[in-house]
């Protein structure tokens, strides 16, 4: 009986409290509440119509600073390559729009691609560790490679010294190698027969998947031999598109690299090369590069520069 009115009494507590919650909003502040209601919809709405103003204005304004830069790189960047062979290596899940904005520029800049080498997902595949590790090996004498180092530093040295001037190997050899990477479905490449570069442009995109560790290690693993390709000539430079601010089960390469404190001494990297900035950053940072020098440049956090100094070759 007790329970019994213990809820009784909390229905009819409750009846009672929305009884009365009508009458008063239908009476005496029936009006405040509608007052406040339509003053705030009115502020919600000027507020949307300003901030949509000032988006508007923004894209306007970093559409037209695009459209200055890409006009002003055709004088800025002609013939700042000139007799510069350069590898262009597309890591998986790059950009094929980036990648072609990329020959463009270089070609606008009067370098000579020399090659352009496709890693695979196989190179970062765990499941071919071991298949890797026994190529590398069985490669390395033919490009000059150390053998004292792990599987994945070999194979990764291998292809650096096959396509970079520093590699003291025969073109036989360095031939040889890169059919057998080929073969194993670690890489395709063009043209077949390849010109021996001084510096790389490597073109990563995002690492994707929903397993963080695998990311981090893909992620670690192509920035790896980008570092590879860094030391095998006079220099590369490492570049990706902007991550959206949104993006998640990504692990970005530049990124990776950065955080390697000894690599990013050495390294050039720039992570915004979708935009007309990172192209100009791309061609400047080959020429730091080859003079000894190197730099992080774009608009994510851990840039060091927006974009290299406008040096002259």
């Amino acid at each position: 009986m007790i329970d019994f009115r213990y809820h009784l009494v909390s229905i009819v507590s409750i009846f009672m409290a929305l009884a009365v919650g009508i009458v008063l909003g239908a009476g005496p502040l029936k009006e405040d509440i509608g007052n406040t209601l339509t003053s705030e919809v009115k502020n919600l709405r000027a507020d949307k119509a300003s901030l949509r103003s000032e988006l508007d204005a923004a894209e306007k304004a970093s559409s037209a600073r695009d459209e200055f830069t890409s006009a002003s790189n055709r004088s800025l960047l002609a013939e700042r390559l000139k007799d510069t062979t350069v590898a262009l290596v597309v890591l998986p899940g790059a950009d094929p729009n980036l990648v072609k904005s990329t020959q463009s520029t270089l070609a606008s800049a009067g370098a000579v691609v020399g090659s352009t080498i496709s890693v695979q997902d196989n190179w970062v595949d765990p499941e071919k560790a071991a298949f890797r590790a026994t190529l590398g090996q069985q490669l390395a004498s033919q490009v000059g490679v150390p053998v004292d180092q792990s599987g994945s530093d070999v194979v990764d040295a291998v292809l650096a010294r096959s396509v970079l001037a520093k590699a003291g190997s025969t073109a036989a050899g360095a031939a040889s190698a890169l059919e057998a990477l080929r073969t194993g479905d670690l890489i395709r490449y063009t043209p077949d027969t390849i010109k021996v570069a001084s510096v790389a442009v490597v073109v990563a995109g995002p690492v994707t998947g929903s397993d963080a560790s695998v990311r981090e290690d893909k992620a670690s693993a192509l920035s790896h031999l980008a570092g590879e390709l860094d030391g095998a000539g006079a220099g590369a430079v490492l570049v990706a598109p902007s991550v959206s601010p949104g993006a998640s089960n990504t692990t970005s390469v530049v990124t990776t690299s950065r955080d390697d404190g000894e690599q990013s001494k050495l390294l050039s990297t720039v992570d915004n090369a979708e935009l007309p900035m990172g192209q100009a950053s791309l061609v400047f940072g080959l020429l730091e590069q080859e003079a000894g020098k190197s730099g992080q440049y774009g608009l994510a956090s851990d840039a060091t520069a927006a974009f290299p100094q406008l040096a002259t070759k």
